[in-house]
């Protein structure tokens, strides 16, 4: 009866330990409503209880790193992007660089996601795509 009660205790034990809460990984493209990417920002996760942020690459591709580089869990999350040219150095008045002013590549609304309309929602079965289409600033 010991030996039942221990073996059940330990798969109990090794079940709570490996048994977390599902995480989906989330790919994706970020590009402009003339098919050019964004090619230098960031896209945003968030719900009531957690944020992620992937940084978009010089393709437009991001790929969002989640909990401990495995992915988002499951639940529905507002999606917000931000882009911005490359900053560069520029010299001060004393001759030093610094850097220089960015410039914001994406819509105003994009940048909230209380305002960007954009929301994923990470499940068994669901999408692990997630590719948005932006607009440029003065849109």
């Amino acid at each position: 009866m010991a030996l039942k009660y221990n073996i059940l205790c330990g798969l109990l034990l090794i079940c709570l330990a490996g048994c977390g809460e599902a995480t989906y990984k989330v790919t994706g493209t970020v590009k402009f409503d003339d098919g050019s990417p964004v090619t230098l920002g960031f896209v945003s996760f968030d719900s009531d209880k957690l944020s992620f942020t992937a940084p978009i690459d010089a393709q437009g591709h991001y790929a969002s790193p989640g909990v401990k580089g495995k992915g988002i869990p499951s639940g529905i999350y507002r999606v917000s992007l931000s882009g911005t040219t490359k900053v560069t150095n520029v010299p001060d008045a004393r001759g030093q660089l610094t850097q220089g002013p960015t410039e914001e590549t994406v819509a105003k609304k994009f940048r909230s996601p209380e305002t960007s309309g954009l929301t994923f929602e990470a499940k068994s079965g669901g999408p692990k795509t997630f590719d948005v289409t932006v607009e440029k600033p003065g849109k």
